[in-house]
Order: C-alpha cells, then structure tokens, then sequence
C-alpha cells in the first residue's frame, strides 16, 4: 500500500506542476477547469502500477492524488491572483476569491480524482468500460465547462484536433510501418486544396462539404501511392530525403498553377515540328490561362458544412467544429486500431522489423509499402479537409517543412507505435506552442512594461529587452531544446510501444529493470 501512495504522490506532483503553470498563467476559474481534467488523470495514474483490486483501495489512492494536485492548484490561484497580476501591469485579485478559486480547484481535483481511482479499481471488461465512459463524458462536456469557466481554450481545442488526426496518420508510416516520411505535410496539402476546388467555386464547382470530405481523403490517399512507388527499393536515410522532395514540391506546385493552359499533345509536336504554332489545339486556357489555386494568395472563401438543426457551420460558433474534428478523431482511432491488429497491421511491424525476414514469410513488401503511405495519407486528408473547411481559405505557405518535423516529433515524443502515447505528443506540442507561449508572451510583456522598461534610462536597451524577451520569437528555440533534453531522458517517447521500448535500451539496463521488479515482487 505504501508504493501505491508513493506513486500517487508522484502523479500529483508532475499533473500539479503543469496545472500550476496553467493557473498562474490563466488564473480565473482556469485552475477549476484543469482540477477536472487533470484530477481524473491523476486518478487513473496513480492507479496504474502497481494495480489495484477494489473500488475502495482505488477511491482512497485515487483521493491522495487528488489532494496532492489540488494543494498545488490552490497555491497557484492564490499567488496568481495576489502576485502575477500586480507584477503583469493587471489589477490584483481580492484574496477571498482567490482562495475561492482555489478552494473550488482543489474540491473538484479530490472528487475527480477519486471517482477514476474508484472506477480503476473494477475488475475486467467493466473497468475498461468504465474509463472509456468518463472520457467520452469529459470530451463530450469540455466544450460547456469552457463556457462557463471563461477560460476560452476550445478554439486551440480544434487545432489541437486537427494536429491529432496528423500524427496519428503519420504513426501508421513512421511508427507501425517504420517508414520515415519527412513530406507528410504535403498529403495534408493536397487534401485541403482539393477541398478547396470543389467546394470554393473556383473551377466553377461548389460541391457540398460532406461528399467532398472521403474525396479528398481517397485523392490523398492516390498521392500516397505514387510517393510510395519509386520509394519501394529505398530506406532509411535514402528514404527520408525522397519523401522531404515530396513534400518541397508540392507546395511550390500549389503556388505556381496560376496560369495554366492545356494543349492537345499530338498537335503540338506536329506544330513544333513544322514551325507552325498557330496548327496547335488548345483545350484548357485558351483565351486566358487559368488560374487554379489562386498563387499565394490562395482560395478563398471555401465552403462549409452545414446539418439541418444546426445549419451552416460558422466562425464564432465553435461548438460544431469542435464535435465534427471530435468526430473525426475517434473514428481514425478506431479504424487505425484495427488495422493496427489486423493481418496488414502485422505486416507492417514485420517490416519495420527486418525487410528480409517478412518477404522471406510471404510478406509482399511492394503491397505493404504502398498501403501504409495510402492509410497514412488518407488520414492526412481527412484532416486537410476538415482544416480548409474551418478557416475558410488555404494558402500554400501553411503547408512548409516545419509542418511535417512537427507532425514527426509529437509521435517520436509520444511514443512511436503507441497511438495513445501519440495523441498525448500531440496535445503536449501543440498545447505548448498554441495556449501556453501566447499567454507566457502576453504576461511578461505586461511585467516589462509595469516594473522594467520604465526603470531603464537607455533607450536602445529598453528596445532589445522589449523585442528580445518574447517567448513566441523564442518557440523554435523552447521546443527543439525540449526534445533534445527527451531523447537523452525518456529516447523511447513518453508512453512507449514495448518493441520500441526494448530496441532503445542496453541490456544491461534491461537486466537491471528485470532485477529490480524482481525485488519489488
């Protein structure tokens, strides 16, 4: 029982440090919001390892855990409301609703976190059912507790969605096939353009938003395949440089079909073989080229879905949106799982594992190859799709490099081939460079101003401490010293596959983990 108080204590104490940072950054009902959520992860962490057999042992390890978040979060809300709102130029916060906002975070993350402690504590298929339950409840009222907390996160919600649905697609290339893809933006390019010309008008086709949705999944996933093809000898390094040309190209190819004019091909070679222009035959463009995608300037407004009670989806209202990527995300968690543990499924870990051995088994890899680009890609699609529709306009520097190595370190920092571990990549990365650094911009900047810059009598360093100390300039920086710090902890990602797990330690680690369970037992 004392190991099971100890790792509770150790699950609120990380849990607490992140829903801390969150309230002195947010302050207000936030750390209410993140006692909710972060109580019920506390509970299920704690629970983990090692397990619990009853309802009762889970409930009472469960509310340590919840207890330890809950001190963290009520601290947090009282130097926020005291402290960083007078240092960042803000008016300060009387101390009785402060400790009411405390308290409130500290009450819920006890209550939450004992009901999931609770609830891991059933035995067999009714535990399961019961987790999955109370995420289902917890995704299905974010949206309403957001609205009332006032704390304004579900519009970085969606985007956190949509990078979700990426990196889940790219986990069946990178993590389950082991195909390194460094031009996996690209297939979320071609998705959304694709989106675009048929539901924009901008080749005269306006179709409705929900038949275009599997089109552009199923034109990504035609892309896929021809990536695939002349990637078939290739691996590795050879591999990566490959799908990174893809992935240059077809932005550029977006930015310059600007003019377009189609001529009939056995026309022209006469024409130019007999030095008479005039003998060609224009199909497309004659008169005046075509302009396809709009250059850099892209296509815009593009159509939207609409359903008959709710109507046209629009851009304030973000409680539509929100379901349809929520939609969207389970049903390629759901479809990716099983293929995941279907025969293509062991098909592809058989050839991330050694090539040779798996076509030696009958495997053929030509097959496997190009159905794990397609499956990747489709995924892509889907959420191109969904994008395009939500911002209403598409623009061909969206879709650059750092999109694809972004993509590929939330599933490296997750956990190759894990698809939870990916999500939680996914939602840490982007959560960080969308809700956090904004808001951390936003705070400091508010300090500088009210306690700094006025006491600094040289103007040219008042401009550099102004310009300088601003963590969104310094994102790149903050995230690449991130995961190199990760690959020297945890290499393996932070909820690991066990193959990838196993490849990434010695031995002699292996034999000292072995020994130590052993003397836990």
């Amino acid at each position: 029982m004392s190991k099971k108080i100890i790792n509770a204590i150790k699950s609120s104490g990380i849990l607490g440090a992140i829903g801390s940072l969150t309230v002195l950054l947010f302050g207000g009902w936030s750390g209410t919001v993140i006692g909710w959520l972060m109580g019920t992860a506390a509970g299920f962490m704690s629970c983990q390892e090692p397990k619990v057999y009853s309802p009762k042992m889970g409930a009472t390890i469960g509310s340590i855990a919840g207890l330890g978040l809950g001190v963290w979060l009520l601290v947090a809300s009282v130097v926020e409301g005291v402290l960083i709102r007078p240092f960042s130029g803000q008016s300060a916060v009387a101390l009785p609703t402060t400790l009411l906002y405390g308290i409130c975070s500290l009450t819920i993350a006890i209550l939450t976190a004992t009901l999931m402690g609770a609830l891991q504590g059933l035995q067999g298929e009714r535990q399961r059912l019961a987790t999955l339950v109370t995420l289902a409840f917890i995704l299905i009222l974010f949206p309403f507790i957001d609205i009332q907390a006032q704390t304004g996160w579900i519009a970085t919600v969606v985007q956190i969605q949509i990078f979700i649905m990426l990196a889940l697609g790219l986990n069946i290339t990178v993590g389950f096939a082991g195909l390194l893809d460094l031009g996996y933006a690209a297939f979320f390019a071609i998705g959304a353009y694709t989106t675009a010309l048929l539901s924009s008008g901008q080749v005269n086709i306006a179709w409705n938003f929900w038949v275009v949705l599997p089109i552009a999944a199923g034109v990504a996933a035609i892309a896929g395949v021809i990536l695939g093809i002349p990637t078939l000898r290739l691996k590795g390094d050879y591999l990566a440089i490959v799908t990174l040309g893809f992935g240059e190209i077809i932005p550029v190819v977006f930015r310059n079909l600007t003019a377009i004019r189609i001529d009939e091909p056995v026309s022209k070679i006469v024409a130019s073989l007999l030095g008479k222009p005039e003998l060609v035959l224009c199909l497309v463009g004659c008169d005046r080229p075509f302009n396809l995608t709009g250059g850099e300037a892209g296509i815009n407004p593009i159509g939207r879905p609409s359903l008959p009670i709710v109507g046209t989806f629009s851009t304030g209202n973000y409680f539509p949106w929100y379901y349809l990527i929520l939609l969207l995300v389970v049903f390629a968690y759901f479809m990716i799982s099983r293929l995941r543990d279907s025969r293509l499924g062991r098909a592809w870990n058989a050839m991330r594992e050694d090539e040779l051995a798996a076509s030696a088994m009958g495997i053929n890899l030509v097959k496997t190859k190009l159905s794990a680009f397609a499956m990747g890609a489709t995924f892509s699609g889907f959420a191109g799709a969904f994008y395009a529709a939500y911002i209403s306009a598409i623009f061909p520097s969206v879709f650059d490099f750092s999109v694809s190595v972004i993509i590929l370190c939330m599933v490296i920092l997750g956990g190759l081939g894990n698809m939870t571990g990916v999500i939680l990549g996914a939602i840490i990365i982007m959560s960080a460079d969308r809700l956090y650094l904004p808001q951390l911009a936003q705070v400091l900047k508010g300090f500088l101003n009210t306690f700094v810059l006025p006491r600094i009598a040289i103007p040219q360093l008042q401009e550099f401490l102004a310009t300088s100390l601003d963590p969104i300039q310094m994102r790149l920086f903050l995230f690449g010293l991130t995961l190199v710090v990760m690959m020297i902890v945890r290499p393996e990602g932070l909820i690991p596959d066990k193959i990838h797990q196993a490849e990434l330690h010695s031995d002699a680690e292996a034999s000292n983990e072995s020994l130590a369970d052993a003397r836990s037992q």
